[in-house]
């Protein structure tokens, strides 16, 4: 392979704002309806329509931050494009533990975006050198590391780099790799539209494959929906849940590859800045060579796993934790005869089955007296919200003690004669 040259890695420009403007921004809690308020209160502290355009936007984006970064979000410096690929901080600090288990001591974050995986990182005592091609989003990332005197930010393209030349603020080289490929186009700030092709990120998914067999131990954060056959086998890919959203897959590589690991399921409880591992489920095998389920027909309960068990393809291991089977193999729904309470799968009681059919559904809902609805479906050619708001037209808009909710779970599966598709009325375990 032809040996790519250094390219030059220059300082992160200066801190975007200056102090008058953090000044300012520190006391401002935005709120949309009293933002023509606030923007006269910028311009009379003397700033210009464009600059107090700016500090508004800052104060808007920590808002939207703080579910992602909790208290935190008030001392950071974001973009959008930044902020909606952010890493939320309980699952950076997932991360970061890994690296710390692992017994590394630094580590080279490429294409660190605004920094949230690389704050987790120091965070963590880890040495982190951090490279951003953007030099706006690499400002904001070094002054939110601004606390941190071993976390350096540096402009430079990913795609170009040779890791062997990286030196870490400690002057050695990073012990590891973390990127976080971009997988969205950008402009003006804004992200335009995903990316699904892995050549197109950037870096590309065949950077990536190079810098793995270097040998250096080394993480990378993928869209949870990447093909399971894209996936290399000396990686242990992790699908990772939080809160009940499954954000990543990650692939482990080298040192930070677990042994006879092949797929990984973490499911992480709802806490915006602890990890709290609820539950991990591991296979040894590819995907394609996991032995097929049980496939039956409904029990007395059905069984929705966590969507990191779902994305890591190991349904399997729900139908034989709960003695069940599933309902159809193409379909991630598990019934069984016995209930029992999972940390990385939900429960309903099956308390009626109905037809698939919208004129039976209605009367349904108006002969029980339902107001209020959620409606799931795997399988079947239903939008949840629009059925939702079909069979509620009409309905009594009684509140409180006077009004009813229904959950509703339409599916389909394969039976003795053909397929087989109902509405299943169910309460929560």
């Amino acid at each position: 392979m032809e040996r790519v040259s250094l390219p030059d890695l220059s300082p992160a420009p200066p801190v975007p704002f200056d102090e008058q403007e953090l000044t300012l921004l520190a006391g401002l809690d935005y709120r949309e309806q009293d933002a023509l308020a606030a923007s006269t209160r910028l311009r009379a502290a003397g700033l210009d329509a464009d600059r107090a355009a700016a500090v508004l936007t800052q104060a808007r984006l920590r808002g939207e931050a703080a579910a992602k970064f909790g208290s935190e979000a008030e001392h950071l410096l974001l973009t959008r494009a930044g902020l909606e690929q952010a890493t939320r901080r309980a699952v950076a600090e997932h991360h970061a533990a890994r690296f710390r288990v692992a017994g590394l001591s630094s580590v080279a974050d490429l294409g660190c975006g605004l920094g949230a995986d690389a704050l987790a990182f120091a965070r963590a005592g880890l040495c982190v050198l951090a490279v951003e091609i953007d030099p706006h989003t690499a400002a904001c990332a070094a002054a939110n590391l601004r606390s941190f005197p071993d976390a350096r930010v540096l402009v430079g393209d990913v795609e170009q780099l040779e890791p062997g030349q990286l030196r870490c603020p400690d002057g050695g080289a990073p012990a590891a790799l973390w990127l976080d490929p971009a997988r969205r186009e950008s402009g003006r700030g804004r992200t335009r539209q995903r990316i699904f092709d892995p050549e197109a990120f950037s870096p590309p998914f065949s950077v990536i494959r190079r810098l793995a067999a270097t040998g250096v131990p080394m993480g990378v954060k993928m869209g949870p929906g990447m093909d399971r056959a894209a996936i290399p086998p000396e990686a242990t890919a992790e699908w990772v849940s939080h809160g009940g959203d499954v954000v990543e897959v990650v692939l482990w590589f080298n040192a930070l590859a677990t042994p006879g690991v092949r797929r990984r399921a973490t499911v992480l409880g709802p806490d915006p800045l602890v990890p709290r591992a609820l539950h991990v489920l591991d296979s040894p095998v590819a995907a394609e060579q996991e032995p097929a389920a049980p496939v039956g027909p409904p029990g007395a309960y059905l069984y929705e796993p966590d969507g990191a068990v779902i994305r890591s393809g190991q349904v399997r291991a729900l139908a034989e934790a709960v003695d069940g089977r599933l309902l159809d193999p193409r379909i991630a729904y598990v019934t069984s005869d016995d209930a029992r309470e999972l940390d990385w799968a939900r429960c309903w009681r099956i308390a009626t089955r109905l037809p698939l059919h919208e004129k039976t559904l209605r009367r349904w809902v108006r002969e029980h007296g339902v107001t209020s609805l959620t409606v799931k479906k795997r399988g079947v050619d239903v939008v949840p919200e629009r059925l939702r708001r079909r069979l509620l037209a009409g309905a009594s808009r009684r509140s409180g003690a006077g009004g009813k909710h229904a959950t509703l779970l339409a599916t389909r599966w394969d039976g003795p004669d053909g397929e087989q598709r109902a509405c299943f009325v169910v309460e929560p375990l």
